[in-house]
């Protein structure tokens, strides 16, 4: 999965597991990732996790544009397989972006100040990491959208 509008996404979001369903069980254990062939004219759902290294995209609550590639057996590289709109104002849990709606909607005042609230915690929990790694935040005051940069 890419930030293909994104230019400080250098590295792709990682396929880390699939669970059997949206909401698995205590019992249920995600499938690792590999490889599954889909034949012609043929659809089949996947529930598909993956990592971020947030240290290359710090997500903000706007859309984003996302595109997943995949690797066709026969054609060497990666290839785009679809292209959406991931709606990070919607995410309420900053350690779950599992379950949640996507869908172009209004927020209620309420969980308005849960999901600024998640982003808080994201960011202040991305300072500490690039704390450790010995880098320091930057806020760019020249760009309106609030963009931070990484200087080593």
């Amino acid at each position: 999965m890419t930030f293909p509008d994104e230019p400080s996404s250098h590295l792709p979001l990682l396929w880390t597991s699939s669970p059997s369903r949206l909401e698995p069980g205590p019992d249920e254990k995600p499938d690792l990732p590999a490889g599954f062939v889909v034949g012609g004219r043929e659809a089949q759902q996947h529930f598909i996790e993956f990592e971020a290294p947030f240290f290359a995209i710090v997500p903000e609550t706007r859309d984003y544009k996302v595109q997943i590639q995949v690797r066709v057996g026969h054609r060497k590289g990666w290839r785009p397989l679809l292209t959406f709109t991931l709606r990070t104002t919607n995410i309420i849990h900053p350690d779950q972006y599992t379950v949640y709606n996507n869908a172009l909607f209004e927020l209620t005042k309420h969980d308005q100040q849960k999901a600024d609230a998640a982003l808080l915690e994201l960011l202040d929990e991305e300072d500490k990491d690039a704390s450790a790694r010995g880098e320091t935040k930057q806020r760019d005051s020249s760009n309106d959208e609030g963009d931070a940069g990484t200087d080593p």
